[in-house]
C-alpha cells in the first residue's frame, strides 16, 4: 500500500486548497461571462431550458482546458511564496530535503492533471464544440424573428429598418423604415410612432401605427398620412437545421478518426489539430518548472515584480503556441515547428528551475554576471 509521508501531505494541501479555489473562481467568472453573453438571446426566443442547459454544459469542456494549467501554474507560485515566506522552506533544506523533493507531491499532482487534460482535449472538448454547434444551429432555428439593435439601421430583404427603442409591450417606437425593393433609387420610406414584426404565412408582417408614406421623387414626392399600415417581408424563416457530424471538421473529430486522416491523407490542418490538443498536457508539466524558480526571489527583491514577470511569460507562452498552431494550420511553419517551441520553453524552465535549486533564488543580476 502507498503511504504518503506527513510532509508530502502538507505540501500538497498547501497546493491543492488555492488551486482548487483558483479554479471554481476563474470557471466561474468565465461561464458567468458566457450567460451574461448568451442570456439575452435565450429569453428573447424563448428558449427551452433544456437547450439553454445545454449549450452552458457544453461550454464548460473548453473553458477547464483553459482554465486548469493556469489554475495549477499560481497554486504552485503561490505555495512556494508560502513556503519561503514563513521560512519553512529553509528548514525543509536544513532536514535534507532538496527543492525537487519538497514539491514532489504537486509534481504527481501535475502528472495526473496532465492526463486528465490529455482526455479532455483528445475526447471531451472536440465533441462538446460539436455540441455547441449544434446547439447554436437550433437556436438559430428557433428564431422566429430577425432581431433589431435600437438606434441602429438593420437591412433586410431590401428594406432597412431603423427604431429609437422599446416600450413596455415590446413594441418598436419612432421608426424609420426604408423600402428599395422595387426601385433602389427610389425608395418608399415610412414614418411611425409605433411598429410590431411578426410572423407571417410568407415571412414577416410589419404593422405601422400613426405615421407617414413618403414617396416618389425629387418634384414628384407624395406624403400620405396612416393610422395604420401593413407591409409585408417575404422571407423563408429557418425551422430546421443542419446538424454537423464529428468527421465534418478536425476540431470536432475524435482522436481514432483524426490519427485515420492524419496517416491516410498527412493533411496539415489535421497534424496542427493533433498538435494543438497535445500543448495543454505538456505544457502544464512545464510549468510545475517554471512557477517555482518564478516564486523564489531573493529577500531583497522588489515584492510584486515576480508575479508581473510570472503574467508575463505565461501570456507570452500561451499566445506563442496559439500563433504557431494557426501558422502550421495554414502551411506557413513546418508541423515539427510546436515541438521546438515546446522542447525551448521545456529547456528553459528546467535551467531556471535548477538555477533555484542550487542557489536558492532566482537572480537576474546573477545569470547576466554567470552567462553574459
Amino acid at each position: 500500500m502507498l503511504r504518503i509521508s506527513t510532509l508530502s501531505k502538507y505540501v500538497l494541501k498547501s497546493w491543492a486548497l488555492p488551486f482548487f479555489g483558483i479554479l471554481t473562481l476563474v470557471t466561474a467568472i468565465f461561464m458567468l461571462q458566457k450567460v451574461l453573453f448568451w442570456l439575452p438571446d435565450l429569453i428573447e426566443n424563448d428558449v427551452p431550458l433544456d437547450l439553454s442547459l445545454q449549450l452552458f454544459a457544453s461550454l464548460l469542456p473548453s473553458i477547464l482546458l483553459m482554465v486548469v494549467p493556469v489554475s495549477y501554474f499560481f497554486a504552485l507560485y503561490r505555495a512556494v511564496k508560502a513556503f519561503q515566506g514563513s521560512s519553512e522552506l529553509d528548514a525543509m533544506y536544513a532536514g535534507g530535503l532538496s527543492l525537487f523533493q519538497v514539491f514532489l507531491p504537486i509534481l504527481l499532482a501535475g502528472v495526473a492533471l496532465s492526463i486528465g487534460l490529455l482526455a479532455l482535449t483528445m475526447h471531451i472538448v472536440p465533441a462538446s464544440k460539436l455540441q455547441i454547434h449544434n446547439t447554436v444551429e437550433q437556436l438559430s432555428s428557433l428564431r422566429s424573428v430577425p432581431s433589431f439593435v435600437p438606434q441602429r439601421f438593420s437591412d433586410i430583404e431590401g428594406i432597412t429598418f431603423y427604431f429609437e427603442g422599446k416600450n413596455e409591450d415590446g413594441a418598436y417606437t419612432k421608426v424609420l423604415i426604408a423600402d428599395a425593393r422595387e426601385d433602389k433609387n427610389k425608395p418608399i420610406i415610412y414614418f411611425a410612432q409605433k411598429a410590431t414584426i411578426n410572423q407571417s404565412d410568407i415571412g414577416l408582417l410589419v404593422q405601422l401605427f400613426d405615421g407617414n408614406q413618403l414617396g416618389g421623387q425629387k418634384d414628384n414626392l407624395n406624403l400620405t398620412n396612416f393610422k395604420e399600415y401593413q407591409i409585408q417581408v417575404p422571407i423563408v424563416l429557418e425551422t430546421e437545421y443542419r446538424k454537423l457530424n464529428a468527421e465534418s471538421n478536425f476540431l470536432y473529430m475524435s482522436l481514432a478518426k483524426l490519427y485515420d486522416v492524419m496517416q491516410e491523407n498527412h493533411a496539415t490542418a489535421a497534424i496542427a489539430e493533433w498538435q494543438r490538443r497535445l500543448i495543454p498536457p505538456i505544457s502544464l508539466l512545464i510549468l510545475f518548472f517554471l512557477a517555482i524558480p518564478l516564486s523564489l526571489q531573493g529577500k531583497r527583491t522588489q515584492k510584486g515584480g515576480s508575479f508581473i514577470l510570472a503574467l508575463v511569460l505565461l501570456a507570452v507562452m500561451t499566445q506563442s503556441q496559439l500563433i504557431i498552431a494557426k501558422k502550421i494550420a495554414l502551411g506557413a511553419f513546418p508541423w515539427w515547428f510546436t515541438w521546438v517551441l515546446e522542447g525551448f520553453y521545456a529547456m528553459v524552465a528546467y535551467f531556471l528551475f535548477m538555477q533555484v535549486n542550487q542557489y536558492g533564488s532566482l537572480s537576474l543580476k546573477r545569470l547576466k554576471k554567470k552567462y553574459f
